[in-house]
């Protein structure tokens, strides 16, 4: 009995290694190679991207950083010169109005017959402190006439409100009238190169009088010395002009290169957040691969015992008779390498209670009749980073809607402009992708006052599914081919799960249709319709769908552009 039982024993065991245990093994060696294969690619895939991060994005970025804060600062810089101009003129006023009543009066005692350095002097003043006179007149229209100009001068200097007019005097409003300061620098004779009118007018009346030598302290002192500190506030106030426009004229280029630097860092952090974001999903595709291989693995080993026990059972029961190797058997060679179908798997995104009560505290306060952002406004300058944050960690899996809303009184259209400057802040500012934000105008029927509030979009969404190779690293869709209406091949596997999950549950969805940027936007609302048109083939109501055009505005990504021409889905 006992070698009979033996013998069944190990005639059970040829049959299992032959046959079933020789096929398990074969195919768990494929699925293990297979396993290995794809580990070693998402591997070479994540160093490859490390080394763009560390080789081109991350430099990229500090670069852009230096840049754009080199510009903010030179901005600063040219800023507080042009502050700082005022404080030599300022002096020399102070000169003036320092000036006693004898000296005003020995002043005065010379306007009948006054030096000519005198009268050079005074007709300078005149014409500075009079500067509006010829506001959007020619340069050849600025000039002192004697016959009707030097009464009006006499009367000025009598006057008891000269000394105040002069420290009281606005040197910015010389940029109304460049041609003023303009004319008297040259006629005075200190014209820096550059500002020089292009004619040359006189302070005489006829125009055939050369032009006279530059006037001097030293010929001014000699003439009359009370004269001095007028000529050191002329001198003084032209100069300020001077450096005034052409400091302002670096700060309008300053200005420039600095709004160009921060587009070009803008661009920078929005491409760096986005490899990042790549780089956590390969992480995690990556440490996914290698927990089954090393499933698939232990599998292996247990099978690869579980056979050499029987071997020893069998080899136990008949000596002298052996078990052929699974790797001998011929129709193990022959065995065809199956594909293994990837698992289609729906849900719905943005339903987590805990995110919805996170941006619950992130509505984005804005003053009465405002739309700007981040305008002296310390509450914005807390709440726009969480968003921002919230939206990063979770890797692109989490949509928001920016609803706007708006006061009783206030202008139509103040709630659109309020979303659309957190949107801008968001992408341009904290380098958010576009395809995680929608807007909304709300107008006052919420009662919420000048607010925009984030709220998260419920997506139906593909967990996982056959997706084109081209897509890899990116999660499974309703992706087209460009230019075309038509979904990829590996896309159309998807529709029908989403049929079943229309009729499982009661969805009413709005089909957001896109393109990228090299695609013709009308394309966009086609493809929203095309899919429409196909869920209705699989039994999906009409009216359970609205499709909608985006266009080109929510990419998904900057430098893919074939995810970004696809069709979402958002339940209403």
């Amino acid at each position: 009995m006992a070698g009979t039982a033996s013998g069944a024993l190990s005639a059970a065991g040829r049959t299992l290694v032959a046959g079933i245990g020789a096929g398990t093994l074969q195919k768990e060696a494929h699925t293990l190679k297979e396993g290995e294969q794809s580990v070693a690619v998402l591997r070479e895939k994540l160093k490859d991207l490390e080394k763009e991060l560390e080789g081109a994005l991350r430099p990229r970025m500090r670069q852009c950083n230096e840049d754009a804060t080199g510009s903010r600062q030179r901005c600063e810089d040219l800023r507080e010169a042009i502050t700082r101009l005022g404080e030599a003129r300022a002096k020399a006023a102070e000169e003036v109005g320092g000036l006693s009543k004898r000296q005003l009066a020995e002043i005065r005692q010379l306007l009948r017959s006054p030096p000519e350095a005198v009268k050079r002097i005074l007709a300078a003043c005149w014409l500075l402190l009079h500067c509006q006179r010829f506001k959007d007149k020619p340069i050849s229209a600025v000039r002192f006439d004697e016959k009707t100009d030097w009464p009006r001068c006499q009367r000025m200097l009598v006057d008891e409100g000269f000394i105040a007019s002069v420290l009281s005097f606005d040197s910015k409003q010389l940029e109304e009238v460049p041609n003023v300061p303009a004319c008297v620098a040259q006629n005075l004779g200190f014209s820096p190169p550059g500002v020089a009118p292009k004619a040359r007018p006189s302070l005489r009346r006829s125009a055939t009088v050369p032009v006279k030598p530059p006037l001097d302290l030293a010929s001014v002192l000699r003439a009359s010395e009370p004269c001095a500190p007028l000529l050191r506030w002329v001198q003084e106030l032209i100069n300020e002009h001077n450096e005034r426009m052409k400091l302002s004229a670096e700060l309008t280029d300053a200005t420039a290169a600095k709004a160009q630097a921060e587009s070009k860092e803008a661009d920078a952090e929005a491409d760096l957040a986005e490899a990042e974001a790549l780089l956590a999903r390969l992480r995690e595709a990556l440490a996914t691969q290698e927990a089954m291989l090393e499933k698939l693995e232990a599998e292996k080993g247990a099978a690869e015992k579980a056979l050499q026990d029987i071997r020893r059972l069998d080899s136990l029961g008949t000596p002298g008779k052996s078990v052929q190797s699974p790797k001998a058997s011929p129709k193990a060679k022959e065995m065809p390498k199956e594909k293994v179908p990837v698992p289609i798997e729906l849900e719905v995104s943005g339903t987590l209670a805990v995110v919805e009560q996170k941006l619950a505290q992130c509505g984005v306060p804005f003053r009465r009749a405002d739309a700007q952002v981040l305008e002296g406004d310390p509450r914005q300058a807390l709440i726009l980073p969480r968003i921002a944050d919230i939206l990063k960690e979770h890797r692109g899996k989490l949509k928001l809607l920016l609803e706007g809303h708006q006061a009783e009184g206030e202008e139509p259209g103040t709630d659109i402009e309020r979303s659309l400057a957190v949107y801008q802040w968001l992408v341009e500012v904290a380098g958010c992708a576009p395809g995680l934000l929608r807007l909304k105008g709300c107008g006052s029927t919420a009662g919420l006052g000048q607010l925009v509030v984030p709220v998260p979009i419920q997506e139906l969404v593909f967990r996982s599914g056959p997706k084109a190779a081209e897509m890899d690293n990116f999660p499974s869709g309703l992706y087209f081919a460009k230019d075309s209406i038509e979904l990829l091949p590996e896309t159309t596997e998807l529709l029908p799960p989403l049929g079943k999950a229309f009729s499982e549950e009661n969805y009413v969805v709005r089909l957001e249709g896109h393109v990228d940027k090299d695609e013709n936007p009308d394309l966009a609302g086609q493809r929203a319709v095309r899919v429409r048109d196909l869920l209705i083939e699989l039994g999906v109501p009409r009216t359970k769908m609205r499709p909608q055009s985006c266009k080109a505005l929510h990419p998904l990504s900057r430098t893919k552009n074939a995810v970004n021409r696809r069709v979402e889905l958002h339940i209403l």
